[in-house]
């Protein structure tokens, strides 16, 4: 059974038997810490699944940190006595005995760190379940090894659980602003887990082999005249590197355009091109304002003027540092991508999916934000490999995959390239980062850091590249803040607006809008029951007498309020909703007597004018909104299933209103059957007259107990 079959497995266990949750919590951290059973428990992955249900709401936290803390503590106190029980005839009981390796590696940790090291190896992945065992075996004081034993379960339980509460309470949250987010941030959330997972596999697989492979290529070119002096220059620290990497960009170049061709070729049978309208239109679904602005944020990343600030602080270092190598191989790396990228660009002439650019930019293969991305953020990743101890490298090279990884979903999602462009900004963007990467590295096989460097100083070194690599990248982030609004609109979809006759709307054409809210998550369950033509000031200036109020929005002064046990409702955020992949124009709120509930009215936007005059038609929803704690922690807002009470509500708020002309209609056909609607819908539309708001200020007592 794989992990993902393993955890559809423990979710629906729980869901079916609450009661043994708990027990499950305690086995599940005991296997855990448990000798040798620990490295085929996927605790990390468990734990954090136990954490998503704490988060949904089917699981008590304090509960569950507590059994989680004492199966930790049992599991570890197991493998103490086993060890203790057996010292060092151990190593031929099995399972230890096909262990050997392992136990060495926990006895040489456990010597570095003493005590300390139990503490420590319960968050060391592959020491984890062996060093409680080694503890033993080393006749550790039992008083001392459990003492340290409850503080670090103390401490696991929480660093565990609390990182799924967290995903799962925010997923929640997103989900009710829109499940077309909450879809976004799990896609994204897998993606860059698989890559990283991905990358650390290549790593492992790749670093014991690369010298033995490198050999028999240097080897085998000395028999190929015509690739030998391409390989040892590439390969050879010898042989010098100008030539031969001049011939090898040529080859570069020949191969990736004999890719693009064929590409093309692949784009007329409609294989490739099928696939990129499929990821195309799928993503063009789950755009939302929030995601737009998140994407647009990540696209800067990969824009000529963040890499070009990147680039030249980077390269600044390293001329400070007098490593005119590695400035030539970075600068090298970006040019002739930047080259590439334009040139392939002019050669396929592909069409993007929207109109944005001008000139050879407006093209669409490769794309030129991911090729840039990969090829500059690839190469300081190796140059900041090379500074770092073998068994961290894989940690820059992740940094870089994840970077690029982002840049090329933020093209996609924002709907400015296909598939098959990403793919080839990958490869081209890859392919030179890691050609001139091999060159500098095995030219330079020490970069910046000379052999005779003590250990401190190649730290030092690596952590100053890292933290001014850092921190430009942290102001090219604030530079990109600044620009969000605009470039938000920049990419914003196109919307064609269109004309209704105003009669004919008010007649029957009004059916012919959407009964459901347009949403991945709400497309059956969050009826749109409003529809209003006029402004939005018009209808907000006249329900604020009868005690509508527009609520407080998201900021950091209001989430803060979600975290306090104790709050005036009246104080809490409540978070926009997605229709049709944008955040309502007017939201309002209206007191329902109880301290759990409010009464929400959202409008949205329509891209309907009604004629004559092209009024605005707007169509929206009254729904409640329910608070309640999560884990103890967190106030969250869910919309209730029951559309019918709050309809009935404004329905006779809005009925007191003069100079208003209300008509109630229902739909006809099938309705969901997943709320509790009857159908009802509320045309309003202001008389030739102005709209006359009511005098009364007060609540009106129909409303005193909704």
């Amino acid at each position: 059974m794989d992990a993902a079959a393993l955890i559809e497995v423990i979710t629906n266990w729980i869901a079916s038997h609450p009661g043994w949750a708990g027990w499950l919590v305690f086995v599940i951290a005991l296997g855990e810490s448990l000798a040798v059973v620990g490295l085929f428990v996927p605790g990390v992955v468990l734990m954090f699944v136990i954490g998503a249900l704490v988060g949904g709401g089917m699981m008590e936290l304090w509960p569950t940190l507590a059994w989680a803390v004492a199966g930790a503590i049992v599991g570890d106190g197991i493998s103490y006595w086993i060890g203790r029980h057996y010292h060092e005839r151990l190593r031929a009981v099995w399972p230890f005995s096909r262990y050997p390796v392992l136990i060495d590696k926990g006895e040489v940790f456990f010597r570095q760190h003493g005590g300390k090291g139990v503490l420590f190896g319960r968050f060391v992945g592959p020491v984890r379940p062996i060093i409680p065992v080694v503890a033993g075996m080393m006749d550790m004081p039992a008083g001392r090894f459990f003492l340290i034993n409850v503080l670090s379960a103390l401490l696991w339980a929480p660093a565990y659980i609390l990182p799924g509460v967290v995903f799962s309470s925010s997923l929640r949250m997103a989900t009710e602003v829109a499940g077309r987010l909450a879809v976004v941030m799990v896609l994204l959330f897998v993606i860059l887990l698989v890559t990283v997972w991905l990358i650390r596999w290549i790593f492992w697989l790749l670093q014991p082999r690369a010298n033995p492979v490198i050999g028999l290529i240097l080897e085998w070119s000395r028999h190929h005249p015509l690739v030998g002096d391409v390989a040892e220059a590439l390969l050879d620290p010898e042989h010098p590197e100008a030539r031969g990497l001049a011939i090898l960009s040529v080859v570069l170049f020949v191969t990736v355009t004999a890719s693009v061709l064929l590409v093309a070729a692949i784009q007329e049978s409609q294989l490739l091109g099928n696939l990129d309208l499929l990821i195309f239109n799928a993503l063009q679904v789950l755009r939302t304002p929030w995601a737009d602005q998140v994407m647009v944020f990540v696209t800067w990343f990969g824009d000529g003027y963040a890499i070009a600030l990147v680039l030249l602080v980077a390269a600044g270092w390293l001329v400070w540092r007098h490593e005119w190598r590695a400035v030539s191989h970075l600068l090298a790396v970006a040019v002739c991508t930047e080259i590439m990228v334009l040139v392939l660009k002019a050669v396929t002439a592909i069409e993007r999916p929207v109109a944005l650019y001008h000139g050879v930019n407006s093209f669409s293969f490769p794309s030129g934000h991911t090729a840039m991305a990969a090829a500059v953020y690839g190469m300081l990743a190796i140059i900041l490999a090379g500074m770092l101890p073998v068994a961290q490298r894989w940690l820059a090279y992740s940094l870089a995959a994840m970077a690029t990884v982002l840049v090329g979903f933020s093209r996609l999602y924002l709907g400015v390239h296909w598939l098959s462009d990403v793919l080839g900004g990958f490869v081209l963007g890859i392919a030179w980062a890691s050609l001139v990467g091999i060159a500098y590295r095995r030219h330079h096989l020490v970069p910046v850091i000379r052999p005779v460097s003590a250990p401190l100083r190649r730290v030092a070194t690596a952590a100053g590249f890292s933290a001014v690599v850092a921190v430009t990248l942290l102001i090219a982030g604030v530079w990109g803040v600044t620009r969000v609004q605009q470039e938000v609109e920049r990419y914003a979809p196109v919307r064609a607006v269109q004309q209704l006759n105003a009669d004919a709307w008010w007649e029957g054409a009004w059916a012919g809008l959407p009964s459901y809210r347009a949403d991945f998550r709400s497309l059956h369950n969050h009826p749109l029951t409003v529809q209003w033509v006029g402004t939005i000031g018009e209808l907000r200036d006249s329900l604020e007498p009868l005690g509508w109020y527009v609520p407080p929005s998201l900021d950091v002064t209001h989430a803060l309020r979600l975290l306090a046990s104790q709050t005036d409702m009246n104080e809490l955020p409540v978070l926009s909703q997605v229709n049709d992949g944008r955040h309502e124009a007017l939201r309002l709120v209206h007191a329902t007597g109880r301290a759990d509930l409010l009464l929400v009215l959202r409008l949205w936007p329509t891209d309907i004018v009604l004629a004559p005059g092209s009024i605005p038609l707007w169509q929206g929803s009254v729904s409640y909104l329910r608070f309640s704690r999560v884990a103890g922690l967190i106030t969250r807002a869910v919309t209730s299933v029951d559309f019918i009470r709050p309809f009935d509500d404004f329905s006779r708020d809005v009925e007191q209103i003069k100079g208003l002309s209300v008509k109630q209609v229902f739909r006809n056909g099938q309705l969901s059957k997943t709320v509790e609607w009857d159908g009802q819908v509320i045309l309003l539309r202001a008389d030739e007259s102005p709209v006359s708001p009511p005098v009364r200020t007060a609540v009106p007592a129909a409303a005193a107990d909704r």
